[in-house]
């Protein structure tokens, strides 16, 4: 059983010490904004941008997906991952189609088009991973992925729930 915490951190922005080059959610914010600018440059020369590559990647990993579903997964507002793949269908990379079931439920589905321009740039995404993880073993690289998820999983629950609320106004016994 993993160790729970019942403090706070002693790396968490109420620290004592907290200095906020070492808060590994910052460092995460800022990783994921060094890689996007990255993507983004290499991805400019074949027309795409890194929210399109992102539903290609999704897509190529399960398609057809449901708008939906591609919602979700690209961690993305609705309004703004349609107005993405009406773009996307207007260069031929997608096709959206009702389900005939039910017409408010859309599938979405990879053009032979927006697999061959995939299969480049995954090259492309290959060479800045590559990149990213020089000096990182694969069992680290491994152990950060199983973190990423937990902290992840850990923030989709609620700071509220019951479990969680001190009782009658006195705070939880440690």
């Amino acid at each position: 059983m993993r160790n729970r915490r019942k403090s706070p951190s002693k790396f968490g922005p109420a620290a004592a010490a907290f200095e906020l080059e070492d808060y590994v959610l910052y460092n995460l914010v800022r990783t994921a904004a060094t890689y996007n600018e990255e993507m983004a440059t290499a991805l400019k020369r074949y027309r795409l941008d890194t929210m399109k590559w992102r539903v290609l990647m999704l897509l190529n990993d399960r398609s057809p997906s449901s708008v939906g579903e591609l919602a979700r997964r690209s961690v993305t507002k609705l309004p703004t991952l349609t107005r993405v793949l009406i773009r996307m269908e207007a260069e031929g990379l997608i096709v959206r189609q009702a389900h005939e079931g039910d017409k408010r439920f859309v599938q979405v589905t990879m053009t032979p088009k927006a697999v061959r321009t995939l299969k480049t740039v995954q090259e492309i995404g290959q060479r800045v991973f590559e990149r990213a993880i020089e000096g990182v073993s694969d069992d680290e690289l491994a152990a950060l992925t199983d973190i990423l998820k937990r902290i992840r999983t850990n923030l989709g629950r609620s700071p509220y729930d019951a479990a969680d609320a001190p009782v009658q106004g006195k705070a939880r016994a440690s």
